[in-house]
């Protein structure tokens, strides 16, 4: 955790988008304790769930899209980083902005009511 919580700035924020569709967080976290606690559960989840995690260039920035085992799209991650540093991630889980990138998985979809 030490070596994740030094790649974030002080003022790192997370934001999630999931539509209201699928699973994310609803208001923006902040705090690098915080935001490296949320990663690294999210990455416990994604390995205990059998999906993958691929590094991958998010509108012209660095970042990675989880597919599930079957190969669907789960989410897609864009990381800020300013002077070496990162200042915010950018995390759209919701389905209707992933359509785009090929199949999508109900992974991360919230149950319906």
């Amino acid at each position: 955790m030490d070596a994740l919580l030094g790649m974030l700035a002080p003022d790192v924020v997370f934001y999630g988008d999931g539509g209201g569709k699928a699973r994310a967080t609803r208001n923006p976290v902040t705090e690098p304790r915080r935001v490296g606690q949320l990663l690294v559960g999210g990455l416990r989840r994604t390995r205990l769930l059998g999906a993958a995690l691929r590094p991958a260039w998010v509108n012209g920035r660095p970042g990675a899209v989880t597919y599930d085992a079957e190969g669907r799209v789960v989410s897609v991650v864009e990381v800020d980083i300013v002077d070496g540093v990162i200042h915010a991630i950018h995390s759209v889980s919701n389905p209707d902005k992933l359509g785009h990138l090929g199949s999508v998985s109900d992974m991360a979809r919230l149950p319906v009511e």
